[in-house]
């Protein structure tokens, strides 16, 4: 019977996380309320405290939640792509894998970073995570490269990406492909040391 009772446990606490990340991607963290999080998950708030003692933590969750679903995505992903363009074109197959609603929980999870310390670990752990993941993923790819420089690499595909993901509604036409060559260039040579 424990067993049962933790399961449930467990899928309530989905249930509001997930009705609260549809919130929180309409109205951020701070603009989406008890109330609207109830009305999603069909839950009364008295029935949410239940599973989440506060706003805060369901916040604190969700953000845990949508940091390791990132890092999955492109522990994943990242290392198939061959080309600068397929990470920094924010309409390329890369990206529609990425859904949107995660998009803009990722914004504005890099948003409250910028004022929350606690959030700014959560990303610190999850990035220390995914870069051992993604150098031993590169390993191969990029045998010539000392692990330093293999390192630096996958740090400057990381800050292209995050790019991308803070400008994911802005203007699409501002890239160059002359651009975007000349950058697959840098990255393929060995500068990084």
């Amino acid at each position: 019977m424990k067993q049962a009772e933790e399961s449930f446990f467990r899928q309530r606490q989905q249930l509001i996380i997930s009705a609260a990340m549809s919130c929180f991607s309409r109205s951020g963290f701070h603009g989406a309320s008890m109330a609207d999080i109830s009305r999603e998950s069909g839950l009364g708030a008295g029935q949410i405290y239940r599973y989440f003692h506060s706003k805060e933590a369901i916040v604190s969750e969700t953000i845990t939640s949508i940091v390791r679903a990132w890092s999955a995505f492109l522990a994943e992903h990242l290392p198939q792509q061959h080309s600068t363009a397929a990470i920094i074109r924010s309409d390329s197959d890369f990206w529609h894998q990425w859904p949107l609603r995660e998009r803009r929980l990722l914004l504005e999870t890099y948003s409250e970073a910028s004022r929350n310390e606690r959030v700014r670990d959560i990303l610190a752990q999850e990035e220390a995570l995914l870069l051992t993941t993604l150098t031993s993923a590169f390993a191969s790819r990029w045998p010539q490269l000392s692990s330093q420089q293999r390192l630096y690499r996958i740090q400057l595909m990381l800050l292209l990406v995050d790019g991308v993901a803070c400008r994911a509604f802005g203007d699409e036409n501002s890239l160059d492909d002359t651009e975007l060559a000349r950058i697959n260039a840098i990255l393929s040579q060995r500068i990084f040391c």
